[in-house]
Formats: structure tokens, C-alpha cells, sequence
């Protein structure tokens, strides 16, 4: 049986002035809710790095508790 072949390289983390490894990706729509400056606009996943991931959850908590009870 053959196993799918995913990226082996470790990306790095789409904000602005940081270069840590990646340790989540996202969709920007989900991104571009927050106050996080991305190195590029014309992506389609965000990768982001522990540290921003948390920033990322702090900022959106609010906004994914009410997503969770309207859906």
C-alpha cells in the first residue's frame, strides 16, 4: 500500500519579521481576523509558529466560542 507523500521541509511562520519554525497552518480568512501582519496578502494557508499561534488563539477566543454555539 502506498503512503502519501507530504512536504518533509519545515516551513516557516508567515508573520512579518519572524523566521521561527511552523507549528500550525491556518486558512487567511481565519488569520486576517486577528492583528498579526503577515509577511504576504496573496497566500492561501498561514503557517504559524508557537508564539503567534498563541497570540492568534488569545485574540480569537471570543470569535471561535460564538462559532461553536451558532453552528
Amino acid at each position: 500500500m502506498a503512503l502519501a507523500k507530504h512536504e518533509t521541509a519545515e516551513k516557516e511562520c508567515d508573520v512579518a519579521g519572524c523566521s521561527n519554525p511552523a507549528e500550525r497552518s491556518f486558512n487567511i480568512k481565519q488569520v486576517a481576523r486577528s492583528s498579526l501582519t503577515l509577511k504576504s496578502q496573496d497566500l492561501r494557508q498561514v503557517h504559524l509558529c508557537k508564539e503567534h499561534y498563541k497570540e492568534y488563539k488569545k485574540e480569537t477566543k471570543n470569535d471561535r466560542e460564538l462559532d461553536q454555539v451558532y453552528r
